[in-house]
């Protein structure tokens, strides 16, 4: 068994929150998809596309630090 460090105290401590952030923000990016469909031009079809590229970045930003979190679990 090793010692965990400040940080990975924290990221354990946080799991819970993590993984509701991370559910809300899928049910968001799946949301836009309807909006898609429906954009009256290609500024607004742009726009929405830019926010779900953002949405995918923090979702896959939450799953590393989510995997990180199980591989921390599974050491400890």
């Amino acid at each position: 068994m090793r010692t965990l460090t400040d940080k990975q105290k924290i990221l354990l401590e946080n799991k819970a929150q993590y993984l509701t952030l991370k559910e809300s923000l899928l049910k968001e990016y799946k949301s836009h998809a309807k909006a898609l469909e429906y954009a009256e031009d290609t500024f607004e079809e742009g726009e929405i596309l830019e926010k779900r590229e953002k949405l995918a970045r923090q979702i896959k930003e939450l799953a590393s630090k989510l995997r990180e979190i199980e591989n921390l679990e599974l050491e400890a």
